[in-house]
């Protein structure tokens, strides 16, 4: 695994989301992009994750059974090495107090479902600092 110049993984993206056809499709989308990408059904398997193999963006949903997204970012935001690590939210809410919860949590983005993939890719290359081509 190559690393940047700031010693983040340079392509993998994790998303985090309790809907298979979700994380499918986002899988898609990611690695059209040339993303590696790395597809977890909960939080709980995020922080497994996390700690074995260091993402370069993370792609979290809100509403998750068991642990939320909200407390999954909390969470990853207490680990050393994922303090600098872009958390960009999926979500289908849309209020405010949502959005404020999210970034007192420590996310960094919100994209809304359903979003265009143009967008998303969009958002994942200003996070991950690349331009990849695609």
């Amino acid at each position: 695994m190559t690393s940047s110049p700031d010693s983040r993984p340079s392509k993998i993206i994790l998303v985090v989301d309790d809907s298979w056809e979700n994380l499918l499709f986002i899988q898609n989308v990611v690695e059209s992009r040339g993303y590696a990408c790395l597809a977890v059904p909960s939080g709980h398997d995020c922080l497994e994750l996390v700690n074995r193999v260091p993402p370069r963006v993370v792609l979290l949903d809100i509403e998750m059974p068991e642990m939320d997204g909200f407390e999954t970012c909390r969470r990853l935001r207490r680990l050393p090495s994922m303090r600098r690590v872009p958390i960009m939210f999926l979500t289908a809410r849309k209020t405010v107090e949502a959005v404020r919860a999210g970034i007192g949590a420590g996310g960094n983005d919100f994209v809304v479902k359903p979003f265009e993939a143009t967008k998303l890719l969009e958002r994942i290359d200003h996070w991950a600092g690349t331009h990849l081509p695609g």
